[in-house]
This record gives C-alpha cells, sequence and structure tokens, in this order.
C-alpha cells in the first residue's frame, strides 16, 4: 500500500490516491487511506496472521500502519516490522515514534529495524547499503518470526555486514545501541547449515556469554538456509522490556506510561475541507 505508484507492482497492492496533494501531511494520507480500509481489509480476509512492514521513516508508512494493525488485529494475529528513520533525520522522529507507539497497541509482536543504530555503528555505509542491509534482515528473519512468534515486548531486529570474522559483533553494537535492558534473544544465523558445527557453537557461546551471564536471558540459535545468497548472515532480534531510544523519538511517552492510552483513540487525520465547510464552520451570527 502507498501513495506512490513507483512503490506499487502490478498485483494485489492498493494504491492510495491523495491527488491534488503533491507533499501530503502524514495526517492527510491518513484521511485518504479511511477510503481503502475496506478493501485492505478484504485483501486479508481468511488469513489467521498478518505481517505488516512499514517504513515508519516515510508519509506513508508512518500514516497507514497503525490503522492497517489496527483493522488486521481485528481477526487475526498481527505480526509488525517498523523501520525507524536515520539519525539525522530529526524531522521525522516524532511522527515516528507516535507511529511505533500505535502500531505496537495494535499488534501482537513488534519488530523494529532502526536505520539510525545501523548507521551509527557503520558511519561508513552508503544511504543505499544501509537499506540494503535493513531489507535483507527483514526478509530473511520475516518467514521465521511469522512461523515461530515472537514476544509481545517491542523486539529489536540487530544485523550487520555478512563477516565470520565477529559475526555477532555489528549487530550487538547495534542492538545495544537501542536498548539497555534484554529480555530474550534470538540468534539468526542465515547459512548455517554449510557451516561446521564449531563455528555455529562458537557463535551460540558467545551470544550466552553477551547476553545470558546471570541466567536471566533466554538464548536461542536459529539456523537458517542463506536463500539466494552465498553469503553468511548473523541477525539478532532481541526483546527490550525496558525503555528504549525510540521512547525519546516521541515526547508524550516520557509522560505517559507505556500501557496507557494516548489521549484519542483514533489516530488523527486531516481531512478535506472545501472554502464552503470552512466559511461555515467560523460563521458568526449577526448580532440583531
Amino acid at each position: 500500500m502507498s501513495n506512490d505508484k513507483r512503490d506499487l507492482g502490478e498485483d494485489r497492492s492498493i494504491f492510495v490516491n491523495t491527488h491534488p496533494h503533491i507533499n501530503p501531511s502524514v495526517q492527510k494520507v491518513r484521511h485518504f487511506f479511511s477510503a481503502k480500509e475496506g478493501q485492505f481489509a478484504s485483501a486479508i480476509e481468511g488469513y489467521n496472521t498478518v505481517v505488516i512492514v512499514s517504513n515508519l521513516a516515510g508519509t506513508a508508512g508512518a500514516a497507514m500502519a497503525p490503522a492497517a494493525c489496527a483493522i488486521a488485529s481485528r481477526s487475526a494475529t498481527v505480526i509488525s516490522f517498523a523501520i525507524m528513520p536515520f539519525g539525522f533525520e530529526k524531522e521525522r522522529h516524532f511522527a515516528a515514534g507516535v507511529a511505533l507507539r500505535r502500531v505496537r497497541a495494535a499488534s501482537h509482536s513488534t519488530i523494529v529495524a532502526d536505520n539510525g543504530a545501523l548507521s551509527d555503528n557503520n558511519p561508513d555505509l552508503s544511504f543505499e547499503e544501509c537499506i540494503s542491509l535493513l531489507n535483507s534482515a527483514l526478509a530473511d528473519v520475516a518467514a521465521s518470526v511469522a512461523a515461530k512468534g515472537a514476544g509481545p515486548d517491542l523486539n529489536i531486529l540487530a544485523t550487520g555486514r555478512a563477516s565470520l570474522d565477529g559475526p555477532l559483533r555489528d549487530p550487538l553494537s547495534m542492538l545495544f545501541s537501542g536498548a539497555t535492558e534484554i529480555g530474550r534473544a534470538v540468534v539468526y544465523v542465515m547459512g548455517g547449515d554449510k557451516l561446521s558445527l564449531g563455528a555455529l557453537d562458537d557463535i551460540a557461546s558467545c551470544a550466552r556469554g553477551v547476553f545470558g551471564q546471570d541466567g536471566a536471558t533466554e538464548v536461542l540459535l536459529s539456523v537458517e538456509p542463506a536463500g539466494g545468497s552465498a553469503q553468511t548472515r548473523v541477525h539478532v532480534v532481541a526483546s527490550a522490556p525496558s525503555k528504549t531510544r525510540f521512547d525519546r523519538y516521541d515526547p508524550l511517552g516520557e509522560v505517559i506510561p507505556a500501557d496507557s492510552h494516548l489521549d484519542w483513540d483514533e489516530p488523527d487525520s486531516a481531512p478535506e475541507m472545501g472554502l464552503a465547510a470552512v466559511a461555515a464552520a467560523v460563521a458568526i451570527p449577526a448580532m440583531e
């Protein structure tokens, strides 16, 4: 689903037409999406699990993801993947933070991929390389998470460049940039079926040494096929029961407890209003 036809394929796409607005706001796109809610509900009818992937750094993602998750949760288990903005995209942090809170409230499990943490720990990566790494990680773990499930806490997806020389170094650096406390961690070794048992044992021992020293953190190892890639890739999906960097994106998150609702039940939108409607809304009766 998108308000930009360039994002969409030929089949099973939902185009949200925001014409004549050239650069619509999050609230404006959300209003236009309301006209497509019935089409979206029909598209997911009959499914027990719905996986929603959204780029909350973009206008379309921040606008549509909360509403889409709320609609899907009425009839299915919702697993949401949310991509957060880069650190330098300060103007997008607030909308992304508010959208993430609503996505979490309407999802049974939420997994966050943070462009900001990835770029902070790999400053030499280009914009396109960061996007490519996160897209690859999302594709790698989405099917497994949908099949096996994930915890109800906010979960953080951490990844890095493919390397057998310290394969957990980049994912761990990215992970602890976003959260200081970990409750459960799953280490995904893509292409691990081709690694020696000794190499897998080293990865598992390293993860348990980092996460499970006090026995409070559950650490699981998932060995998955590498798909079409010849490289072995390592990703970590870890639950973050405490506050994360994303709480600072939405200042309300520092005031309103995480288990409380926002002041309004439905996400705010900006409906179309003609001049006649505006004039009628502000008309003042003449005094006698």
